[in-house]
């Protein structure tokens, strides 16, 4: 009986770490640590949290699940980007405030990548090196 108490504090108190963790890095309600660089006011619609998934098979044998979600507030006169991605079914990730260029309807991240975030009409989308069309993001309620 010990031991089957023993194991579902052990099983808890993980899920309550695991949940905890994920909350806190997607919380808006903490300062961002970086800022974007803003040449001219984002689009409303920009705003919030939006995610997508999308596949990128170009050049591998194996098609590449990609997972996409960020979150941009605005704390004072500055903005916040929280960026989220996953891609080789998972076992690379990034997860952190980011310096982006923030230009009316277009937010555009490290030009290596080719990443960016757009509005066109009243979809925002997102668009990477590699990927043949942009991806529709879809917004995250909270």
């Amino acid at each position: 009986m010990r031991k089957l108490i023993f194991l579902l504090a052990v099983v808890f108190l993980f899920v309550g770490c695991s949940t905890g963790q994920i909350r806190s890095s997607q919380d808006t309600g903490v300062k961002p640590d970086a800022f974007c660089n803003v040449v001219q006011e984002p689009d409303p619609l920009l705003l919030g949290t939006w995610e997508c998934y999308f596949v990128r098979d170009k050049h591998k044998d194996i098609p590449d699940n990609n997972y996409v979600k960020y979150t941009l507030t605005k704390h004072g006169d500055d903005y916040g980007l929280y960026f989220f991605r996953t891609w080789r079914r998972g076992r690379k990730k990034v997860m952190e405030w980011k310096t982006w260029t923030i230009n009316d309807k277009d937010i555009s991240g490290e030009p290596q990548f080719g990443v960016r975030l757009f509005v066109q009409g009243n979809d925002v989308y997102f668009t990477i090196r590699g990927l043949d069309e942009p991806v529709t993001m879809t917004r995250v309620e909270d």
